[in-house]
């Protein structure tokens, strides 16, 4: 796991990252649903690989996020039920709303 990053706060929301972002793969694609707690940011952070196995999904920060991918700060407070996509790290976010 990340240590916050104080530029960006202690967002301590959770948010889901699949195995093989916690292990150092870049995000390629983050789905926000509805938080269910006040604790529960709704956000997923994939890979864009393979189907994760679910058992091995981790729960990190919000602030740990984005001090791993900073570009994701202007979205992260965004409504649930949106979906972000880019072709590759250097790709711009693609917002898809639901």
């Amino acid at each position: 796991m990340l240590t916050t990053d104080p530029q960006y706060g202690e967002d301590r929301r959770a948010v889901i990252v699949c195995s093989h972002i916690a292990a150092g793969a870049h995000i390629l694609r983050a789905v926000r649903d509805a938080p269910e707690v006040d604790e529960d940011s709704g956000w997923q952070f994939l890979c864009g690989g393979p189907e994760e196995d679910l058992d091995k999904a981790k729960v990190w920060l919000v602030s740990e996020i984005l001090a791993m991918e900073p570009s994701l700060a202007p979205y992260i407070n965004l409504s649930p039920r949106l979906v972000l996509t880019r072709e590759n790290i250097e790709g711009a976010w693609n917002v898809i709303k639901e």
